[in-house]
Parts: structure tokens; C-alpha cells; sequence
């Protein structure tokens, strides 16, 4: 069975300024977002983000780059691939910190996806399609929301 090695996993704060949101949990004025890397023996490399808000998440930035790498060091070595094993031990080491678990995640399935010459939706078993998205309203005044 072909296996895909570790061999490193570069972590970035990626803070993106934005106009002041407000919703119901609070404004914000940065995306704090974490960028994750995640290389293999074989060069190829995935790539994952996730966004902290911790109203929403009970992550901050902080937190999800403090474990992302605690859990850089669980997967150098292992085997990119085994994408199950993988994240069965980000769940055995901590509880909760899906946030940032998330981007770990991403990164996997990115890898694969590339190893098995396929984009990523291709490789998950969808179709290629126009994408859907919502728009969260913020709060303020119906003039400034228009």
C-alpha cells in the first residue's frame, strides 16, 4: 500500500483587516485565520485554513496556532494518506479544537486528492457545479446593510 510520509508542517498567522462586522456575538475587524502546510516525502503538499471567532468557536487565533502545533508533532512520520488514523489522533489528544482541527483535515484531503491526480471535488465524489453561499446580514442600519 503506497503511504505518503510527513516531513513537515508549516504553520502561518494569517490575519486579513476587514470593515468592522457586527452581528449578534460581537464585531469584528480582522479574519483570524491560521494557514497550515502539510509536506510529504513524496513532495507533494496539502494545504488548510480555518477562521477563529471564538463567540462562535471558543478558538482564537492563539489557540488554534498553539495546537496546530502540538499537532505537527503527532503527525511527522505518519502517513498522509491514512487520513482516518490521521485525525483519530488529533481527536484522542485533545477534545473540542475543531477549528483548528478543521484545517489539519483540509490539508489531508488536499494531499490525496493530489497523490490520486484528481481535483478535490472529483476525489470526494462531486461534480463540478456553480457554488452556492450565503451572506450573513450584519447589524446596523437597514440603509448601511442595503
Amino acid at each position: 500500500m503506497t503511504q505518503l510520509l510527513i516531513t513537515k508542517i508549516d504553520i502561518y498567522r494569517f490575519s486579513i483587516p476587514m470593515e468592522p462586522f457586527t452581528i449578534a456575538t460581537g464585531t469584528m475587524d480582522h479574519a483570524q485565520n491560521v494557514f497550515i502546510r502539510v509536506h510529504t516525502d513524496a513532495g507533494f503538499y496539502g494545504v488548510g485554513e480555518c477562521s477563529a471567532f471564538p463567540a462562535i468557536v471558543g478558538e482564537t487565533q492563539d489557540t488554534c496556532l498553539f495546537m496546530a502545533r502540538e499537532f505537527a508533532k503527532l503527525w511527522i512520520g505518519k502517513d498522509a494518506l491514512d487520513i482516518p488514523g490521521r485525525l483519530a489522533e488529533l481527536h484522542s489528544f485533545t477534545a473540542g479544537n475543531t477549528t483548528i482541527k478543521s484545517a489539519f483535515d483540509m490539508a489531508l484531503y488536499d494531499i490525496a486528492a493530489k497523490h490520486a491526480g484528481l481535483p478535490l471535488y472529483s476525489f470526494l465524489g462531486g461534480e463540478r457545479r456553480i457554488v452556492e453561499s450565503d451572506i450573513t446580514i450584519g447589524i446596523s442600519s437597514p440603509d448601511v446593510m442595503a
